[in-house]
């Protein structure tokens, strides 16, 4: 890995500072938000998961990644990723609160360190540490993620195009899930797919940090469904099956690209 710069922790250590605030005042005062319906039960699940999961994650894999580690490192980034899409929903799909300010801050900061971090990464000596990965596998529950959620939002907005089929969720909800789900999920879960199955080493980069991201928000939709809110709507107990399968594969996965991922004197540089 090429020299890890401080700004890429300082940033994580920002935007992981900001995940913890702005979950447990959402929490403390949930009068803070005006939305309502969809929304409003959507913030009330992701607080917790973002206080009580994301962010010890972040913390974790942040202290470890300042003493070299590269897989911690990985993590982080994948933290990262998930602060990025989180807030992503928040700032664009939240009603006007006294945390929109928070919202642009950790958007930025979160995707900044995800930039930087990649950036700084020695792929060439990532991939020499994975040449064991069973990478094909991987590949493949990939292939799979990014065909159920594509397939589900892409069947329908042109049922709506077509036929004139309100989506389940409601054109607004929908129109901000599905675009952020096809940008920030289906497309570089589907280049990774990819990547891994050629065993090229952003394949596997790619694979970590989305991994960490996807069993994190599974979690919470997971939690969602399971409490039969607006967040189960369109399959109920089938989409909590559906969720669950996504966290043990997610997890699964991680669990096996780490435990294959076997650097040599490659991690960050001393700060």
């Amino acid at each position: 890995m090429r020299s890890l710069p401080r700004t890429t922790l300082r940033l994580s250590a920002l935007a992981t500072a900001l995940m913890a605030a702005q979950a447990a005042t959402g929490m403390a005062f949930p009068g803070l938000y005006r939305d309502v319906g969809f929304a409003l039960d959507a913030w009330r699940v992701n607080d917790p998961v973002t206080l009580f999961v994301a962010t010890p994650i972040a913390l974790a894999s942040l202290a470890l990644a300042w003493r070299g580690s590269l897989r911690a490192l990985l993590v982080l980034l994948g933290a990262m990723q998930y602060a990025f899409y989180n807030y992503a929903f928040y700032l664009f799909g939240a009603a006007l609160n006294a945390h929109f300010l928070l919202y642009v801050v950790a958007f930025v900061a979160a995707g900044a360190a995800l930039i930087a971090g990649l950036v700084a990464l020695d792929a060439a000596a990532i991939g020499r540490a994975s040449s064991r990965l069973p990478a094909r596998p991987l590949a493949g529950y990939m292939a799979f993620w990014a065909g159920v959620l594509g397939i589900a939002w892409v069947g329908q907005a042109l049922g709506f195009a077509v036929g004139g089929v309100e989506p389940g969720l409601g054109a607004e909800a929908f129109r901000l899930i599905a675009a952020l789900d096809l940008s920030l999920v289906v497309a570089p879960v589907a280049l990774a797919a990819g990547w891994l199955w050629r065993r090229r080493a952003w394949g596997v980069i790619l694979a970590v940090v989305l991994h960490v991201k996807g069993a994190v928000y599974a979690l919470l939709l997971a939690i969602g469904s399971a409490l039969g809110g607006p967040l189960a709507q369109g399959g109920g107990d089938g989409l909590l099956a559906l969720w669950l399968a996504f966290v043990v594969g997610s997890f699964a996965s991680l669990v096996v690209l780490l435990a294959n991922l076997r650097p040599a004197g490659s991690g960050p540089a001393a700060p």
